[in-house]
């Protein structure tokens, strides 16, 4: 249809015509409408493997747009470790786009869905996602936010693929979904995306047209080659307009970097000893979910995703026995801690003072972020066991020394003028170069009678009730956190200038419950601060750096 020309006309192509924009349809029963957008429209590139050529031609594509403010270029998916676990995990964990690039290869399985590559395994074997799964996944974690996909084949790419798939995308949510028909080389495919985004996003636009965008796009390439008529539009409303840019103020990236600084109130406790209280990532526990939930259906159990994790796994280790769950997570989050920890933690592994801290972290970022950054202190790991009478796991980095090694006890006596400590609160696996699993937190019986076998703790819980406290990730919404923070401050308000740091995309009533302190009867008002961790990363870095 694209390449139909006007009577009387040589390059008079229908799908080239700025009065006459062409797109694909299809039938939802959604709803539809512009997403505002106040600053920059943000892109995320997925791109699964080894091969970067692509990811590099987008970024050069993108750069000038970037330095106008106009997009912000999220941290992309990449690599050669991106299997569907790492990527549902690095999608609910990252930033929320407006926009989803994906580069790879596409195709069909036995049973003719199609399917998008991912980065192969180990043992050089393909890895490969349906669609509808990535649909699903985009749709659930980012509906609010995300308008517009673009799926772009390297060359060896099957041809019609990426068409099927589109309107599978464009159904599950997306407003609007650009796919080639063909592969395309690599100079053609960064001419198309310079021409779509500065169209699409360029400041001086009041909304974002993505069929106009095509279209110029299309224009653009067809004084190149044939290729201009490989990229196709596919929509959900009959609107092409997928972004209201009304009240939107863009700033150039440099000039808003150099004038952020750290929130006066983080800034006065990282100045001082404080204790960190870290919560858990939720990436991995949707990820385990999933996992579990997946098992359950084989089996033929019923299951109500909508439930807590906590809840499922209860159903699984009463069902089943707790060994099963054992083996779902261990499957789940080893995968999960093959990529590289978030720079958040090399922060805190730089800033965190002599003392007790707290993770609920089910992998050790923090302890090796600590070991690696202050080579020159002892630090502690110790895992508490879930049985009353159990031993605690204990791990010990010697100052001056590169390996963590085992020790029988707790120690008796604990410098923590000078030693850091951290307790692993939830379990998981150790620092140690081989990790070693210790028995997690994962059923409701779990959270409710781990507390009870932690006595021996308590003498290492007078300096945290005592100063100041960070709790990063902490969400008082969740009883399992209200619980911890109970028992780690004995029912009493936390110390005086401690400070929360929340997701800026949690419910609005999360810092207000913060600040009335109306968590606990009798807790004074908890400064808070919304904000991403990934975001607050390199202020901290750099407050680390002077200090």
């Amino acid at each position: 249809m694209e390449a139909l020309c006007r009577p009387g006309t040589t390059e008079g192509f229908l799908g080239t015509d700025a009065k006459l924009l062409i797109a694909r349809g299809v039938m939802s029963q959604d709803p539809w409408e512009p997403r505002a957008v106040r600053g920059a429209v943000r892109v995320l590139a997925i791109a699964p493997g080894t091969d970067e050529r692509a990811l590099a031609v987008l970024s050069e594509a993108l750069a000038p747009s970037v330095e106008a403010g106009e997009v912000e270029w999220l941290d992309p998916i990449a690599g050669d470790t991106i299997s569907a676990q790492v990527l549902f995990n690095r999608l609910r964990s990252g930033k929320s786009p407006h926009v989803v690039h994906y580069l790879g290869h596409g195709g069909v399985d036995l049973q003719g869905r199609p399917v998008l590559r991912l980065a192969d395994d180990h043992d050089g074997e393909e890895r490969w996602i349906t669609v509808e799964a990535l649909a699903r996944e985009l749709q659930s974690s980012f509906a609010e936010d995300l308008r517009l996909i673009v799926l772009e084949s390297c060359e060896g790419g099957k041809p019609g693929v990426f068409g099927s798939a589109a309107e599978i995308l464009v159904k599950a949510g997306a407003d609007a979904v650009i796919a080639h028909l063909w592969p395309v080389r690599a100079d053609v495919a960064r001419l198309c995306s310079v021409e779509v985004y500065r169209t699409l996003t360029g400041s001086d636009r009041a909304s974002g047209d993505i069929g106009a965008s095509v279209a110029a796009a299309r224009r653009t390439l067809l004084t190149e080659s044939a290729a201009a008529f490989s990229p196709v539009l596919y929509l959900r409303a009959s609107d092409p307009v997928i972004f209201n840019f009304k009240n939107r103020r863009v700033a150039r990236p440099g000039n808003e970097s150099r004038s952020k600084r750290l929130a006066p109130a983080l800034q006065q406790i990282i100045e001082k000893p404080f204790t960190l209280v870290l919560g858990d990532n939720e990436g991995d526990r949707a990820v385990l979910k999933n996992e579990v939930v997946q098992f359950l259906v084989a089996q033929g159990e019923t299951s109500d995703p909508g439930l807590p994790l906590s809840a499922l796994m209860q159903q699984c280790a009463m069902r089943y026995g707790i060994d099963v769950c054992h083996s779902i997570f261990q499957t789940s989050i080893l995968e999960q801690m093959q990529g590289s920890a978030p720079p958040f933690f090399e922060a805190m592994g730089r800033l965190l003072p002599p003392g007790v801290h707290f993770t609920l972290l089910w992998q050790p970022y923090l302890e090796r972020a600590i070991a690696a950054a202050q080579p020159q202190r002892t630090i502690y790991a110790i895992q508490p066991s879930l049985r009353s009478s159990g031993k605690p796991r204990v791990i010990k980095r010697p100052a001056g020394a590169a390996a963590w090694k085992m020790e029988a006890a707790v120690p008796g006596r604990l410098d923590l003028d000078n030693e850091i400590v951290v307790l692993r609160i939830y379990g998981g696996y150790s620092a140690e170069a081989r990790p070693i699993f210790s028995q997690p937190l994962l059923t409701e019986d779990d959270h409710l009678l781990s507390l009870r076998s932690l006595s021996w703790i308590e003498e290492l819980l007078s300096q945290p009730r005592t100063r100041p406290s960070l709790f990063a990730g902490l969400l008082l919404r969740k009883w399992r956190h209200r619980m911890l923070l109970r028992w780690l401050h004995d029912e009493r308000p936390p110390p005086k200038d401690s400070l929360a740091i929340v997701p800026s995309s949690a419910s609005l009533t999360e810092p207000a419950i913060w600040d009335s302190g109306g968590w606990l009867e009798g807790a004074g008002r908890v400064a808070v601060i919304a904000e991403e961790l990934e975001q607050l990363s390199a202020l901290l870095l750099d407050a680390a750096q002077g200090a």
